[in-house]
């Protein structure tokens, strides 16, 4: 798994590659948990996440939870049919706005920032 962090208009976005799973989950959860600051705005784009476990699963409610403490947002893109279904199945989708791409997903970020 790799991560990419990258600043887009006042938008924190991440590139998950690769699978999110029991043994990439804790890396993923250093490197974004402090990106959830005062009034952030994240988007986490998992066009190349290939696979996403439970503890990728629970990694995404952990990040969902501590956004309205932080009055932050977020907004989950480029979902593959797979990922879609799980997250669906499990009700983990209602947690997040979800978008078909980065720059969907950054304009509606950004909208809500207004």
């Amino acid at each position: 798994m790799e991560i990419k962090t990258i600043e887009k208009n006042g938008v924190t976005v991440v590139q998950i590659c690769g699978r999110l799973d029991a043994n990439t989950a804790p890396e993923a959860q250093e490197k974004i948990m402090p990106l959830i600051v005062s009034e952030c705005c994240l988007v986490i784009d998992l066009k190349e996440c290939d696979y996403i476990s439970s503890a990728g699963l629970r990694l995404l409610l952990m990040i969902a939870r501590q956004l309205p403490s932080k009055k932050g947002r977020c907004v989950l893109c480029g979902l593959s049919e797979e990922i879609r279904d799980i997250m669906e199945m499990t009700g983990f989708i209602q947690h997040f706005k979800t978008c078909d791409t980065l720059s969907t997903a950054c304009e509606v970020i950004g909208k809500e920032k207004l």
